[in-house]
């Protein structure tokens, strides 16, 4: 399986708190089945649920749940576009004493393996997802938060201030 590997590498490629803590991000997985077809073929598909376990991040959750959505967007398209899997991602956050948080993630996600007989060989490889779009990751981004009764935004994360004293809401 190749996506949770991607996955970790636009995070920490994405927000340097990874890269500083890469024991914070956790990738597991969960309820794991292969579908096959009956026939000749020993292609199949992965189906599993990734759990997603991030530890005393220090951003705002919306800080990582646009990244999550970025790798979703490439990786796993149909939970954005098919409105039968809208509401297929799940998480849990516990806030800790407004500094950091704790964010669980599940991810429902599938990879088709290719098996091809070579020269007597199997030949295996993962197949790329379909792309619908052109969607190319911004390789920097804000978030800013706002309340629905105030008139302004507070910038509450900016990929290129990372490290320093922004922090956002966890800061609060």
């Amino acid at each position: 399986m190749i996506k949770p590997n991607r996955l970790r590498a636009m995070l920490t490629r994405t927000l340097s708190y990874f890269a500083q803590n890469p024991d914070a991000l956790n990738l597991q997985f969960d309820n794991g089945k292969i579908k096959v077809t009956g026939n000749k073929s020993s292609s199949f598909e992965y189906h599993y649920d990734l759990l997603v376990s991030v530890k005393d991040f220090p951003f705002h959750p919306d800080v990582l749940f646009v990244s999550v959505i970025d790798f979703i967007r490439t990786e796993q398209q149909e939970l954005l576009y098919n409105s039968d899997n809208w509401g297929k991602i799940e998480f849990d956050i516990v806030d800790n004493n407004h500094k950091t948080y704790d964010i669980y993630i599940n991810i429902p996600l599938t990879e088709r393996v290719i098996a091809k007989v070579e020269n007597g060989e199997y030949r295996i490889q993962h197949g790329n997802e379909p792309q619908l779009n052109e969607y190319q990751p911004l390789p920097r981004f804000q978030v800013y938060l706002q309340e629905q009764r105030e008139e302004t935004a507070e910038l509450i994360f900016d990929s290129a201030q990372q490290g320093t004293a922004q922090q956002g809401m966890a800061n609060e």
